[in-house]
Order: C-alpha cells, then sequence, then structure tokens
C-alpha cells in the first residue's frame, strides 16, 4: 500500500475519532443539561404537590362530609321539635294556672 494511501486512512480514522469524541462530549453535556433542569422541575413540582396536599389535608380536617351533616341537621331539628312542643304544653300549663288565680282573686274580691 502506498504510503499516501495510509497517511489518508490515518487522517480519516484522527478525524473520524475527534468527530466521534465531540458529538459525544456534546451528547454527554445536553444530557447534563436536561438532567439538571429535570431535577430542578421535580423539585418544584414536589414543592407543588406538597403544598396541594397541605391544602387537602387541610380541607378534610375543617370540613364535614354532608352525609354526617345532614344526620347532625336532622337530629336538631328533631330535637327543636320537641323543644317547641313542651314550649307549648308548659305554656299552656302556665296560662291555665295564670287563669286559676286570677279567677280565685276575682272570687275573693267579688
Amino acid at each position: 500500500m502506498p504510503d499516501d494511501i495510509r497517511w489518508l486512512i490515518g487522517a480519516m480514522i484522527t478525524v473520524s475519532t475527534f468527530v466521534g469524541g465531540l458529538v459525544f462530549a456534546t451528547f454527554n453535556n445536553v444530557k447534563t443539561r436536561i438532567n439538571a433542569v429535570d431535577e430542578r422541575l421535580s423539585g418544584k413540582v414536589e414543592a407543588g404537590d406538597d403544598v396541594l396536599h397541605d391544602r387537602l389535608n387541610r380541607i378534610r380536617d375543617e370540613y364535614v362530609r354532608r352525609s354526617d351533616l345532614d344526620g347532625h341537621i336532622h337530629r336538631l331539628e328533631s330535637s327543636i321539635k320537641d323543644l317547641r312542643e313542651k314550649h307549648r304544653e308548659t305554656s299552656k300549663e302556665t296560662t291555665r294556672r295564670l287563669d286559676a288565680i286570677i279567677a280565685s282573686l276575682a272570687k275573693d274580691n267579688a
């Protein structure tokens, strides 16, 4: 093989090795940047998730389910209804007693 062809083959191998190394270094640099951005964004997303989870936990702790609330409201309504009936009976009894007292006083004065 002539020396010129050997030199040309060696130069091609050297250039291709240089270009391959350059391509590898470029992709490695891009991969490193992507990983850095990914870590930064995942940290922000995780922080946002923590805020959301805190908000959901606070809502869960501060509010009641509708079915529980309905049960309590019905119990309160029935208690109020019973109290109202007892109050009516008591006021009727009080009125009857006052009428009896007034009648006896009127009879005594007459």
